[in-house]
């Protein structure tokens, strides 16, 4: 229980109203350890409550003593996430006023949490500054490097989804705001995964002699030995059902979605992998009259914003995306998410999948999967370790034993005279019998000539010729 833990009692209170019952598996891992003070390593899968592990012990630590100035900044890897960060921060401390006013010695100062991310108003921002402060890397070393934010009070850092920012590139970025931050006195850094990107190396810069922590699936869990104590790959939800539909071409991927979507009713996230697809499939969408929201990398933080609320508040029950949207997105009742585009590594697409089946509720992860795919969807399944299962809707979409019949019946290719004619496949009386190579010569009788058996004729006949004498002549009278 919550209880067990040394926080404020407005958080416990705040928590109560929140409906949180019981602290997570990296709940409760973290929040001792960070209480005391240590650097946390950390990984978690997908959906499992990581924000709140961090946010409990720095609002903990920040309620003891006031300070003046940014005192914890958290660093993500995309707008979305900084601002859902923002808001959990908001709900946990929505009861302080109450506290302070009540005189209980649980809280000196309120305190608050706001947002430094690109594609925002930079004075508002400025004028803005809270206690903890949610950032994206690219304007908080912007507001470093121009001297608007003082680093001397930073004493916490939380470097979140630390894989995402290696792989998008943040990590000169990172080290150089790590560098600045030489005040902190604990640094918390979380990824989905502690494998791959050099996550690790880059943990061992920022990091001081770190506790880590790993919380495992419920699956890995429910395990044997070693191998479940070692699962550090993202993990599926339990309560997850995962399907893939076979298309043959990309308008039989559009009418399978279509008629999906028709068919199963529910709050869905469509992914795709680039916003050139994102921009032909919207425009399908609105020809079949369908509303939805849509987000991309290149949207305005305005635009984002837009979205992710019509979303969230039920104005629209369609959200279709990039994978800029493939983490952070904290959407209650998301029923189904949709893979138009099967995402080019397996991670991505436990992540995708984790927008659904959140909290031990139910959900569907939707593949639509072309020919060319199909080794994709085989990988990911050895990645998860989860079936998927293969699906075929009667007169809509195509089947996956018409692709594996084809596969199967390769034509193979003789080249003829400079081009190249197909042949069918060997029969099994064809198969039985042993090939041999006959030549035209061969069937004219017709082979190499035998110089030294004509040389040899041509002596004997030259031997005959000088041995047989000559006839005489008819005698004259």
């Amino acid at each position: 229980m919550f209880e067990e833990f040394a926080l404020p009692g407005f958080l416990l209170e705040a928590m109560v109203e929140l409906g949180w019952e019981a602290p997570s598996a990296i709940q409760s891992l973290v929040v001792p350890k960070a209480l005391e003070g240590a650097d946390i390593l950390g990984s978690a899968p997908t959906g499992t409550g990581k924000s709140a592990a961090f946010l409990l012990p720095i609002i903990a630590r920040l309620a003891q003593r006031p300070r003046q100035g940014v005192q914890c900044i958290i660093l993500e890897p995309t707008r979305e996430l900084a601002a859902q960060v923002t808001s959990d921060a908001q709900d946990l401390l929505k009861l302080q006023q109450e506290s302070l006013q009540a005189g209980d010695g649980e809280l000196k100062e309120l305190i608050t949490c706001s947002s430094v991310v690109g594609g925002a108003d930079r004075q508002a921002q400025r004028e803005n500054l809270a206690t903890i402060v949610t950032a994206t890397p690219g304007r908080l070393l912007e507001f470093l490097k121009k001297g608007w934010l003082n680093p001397k009070t930073v004493e916490i850092l939380v470097i979140d989804e630390a894989d995402r920012m290696l792989d998008l590139g943040f990590r000169d970025d990172i080290a150089a705001i790590t560098r600045q931050l030489d005040a902190r006195y604990q640094t918390m850094l979380f990824s989905a995964t502690l494998e791959g990107f050099g996550v690790r190396d880059f943990a061992r810069n920022v990091l001081n002699n770190p506790v880590e922590v790993r919380a495992i699936s419920f699956e890995a869990a429910a395990g044997e030995g070693d191998e479940a104590a070692d699962s550090t790959k993202p993990q599926l939800p339990e309560t997850l059902a995962a399907r893939a539909y076979y298309a043959a071409h990309d308008e039989q991927k559009v009418k399978i979605l279509l008629h999906l979507m028709k068919t199963m009713p529910g709050k869905s996230i469509v992914f795709v992998r680039t916003k050139d697809n994102l921009a032909r499939l919207c425009a399908v969408l609105k020809r079949q009259g369908m509303s939805f929201a849509s987000l991309m990398g290149d949207s305005s933080q305005q635009e984002r914003t837009a979205a992710l609320r019509r979303f969230s508040d039920g104005s629209v029950s369609l959200l279709v995306a990039t994978d800029v949207a493939a983490r952070g997105l904290d959407i209650d009742d998301v029923a189904y998410v949709y893979n138009y585009d099967l995402p080019s590594q397996a991670e991505i697409y436990v992540h995708r999948a984790g927008r659904t089946a959140r909290a031990g509720q139910k959900g569907v992860v939707i593949s639509l999967v072309k020919a060319d795919e199909i080794t994709t969807l085989e990988r990911i399944e050895r990645y998860t370790q989860r079936p998927i299962e293969r699906r075929a809707i009667k007169d809509v979409g195509s089947s996956f034993e018409d692709v594996t019949i084809k596969s199967e019946t390769k034509h193979r290719r003789a080249k003829v005279g400079g081009g190249f004619v197909k042949k069918g496949p060997k029969s099994a009386k064809d198969s039985a019998k042993p090939h041999k190579k006959v030549r035209l010569r061969d069937k004219k009788n017709k082979g190499k000539p035998d110089f030294a058996a004509k040389r040899a004729k041509k002596a004997a006949r030259a031997a005959a010729s000088a041995v047989t004498p000559a006839p005489e002549a008819p005698a004259t009278n």
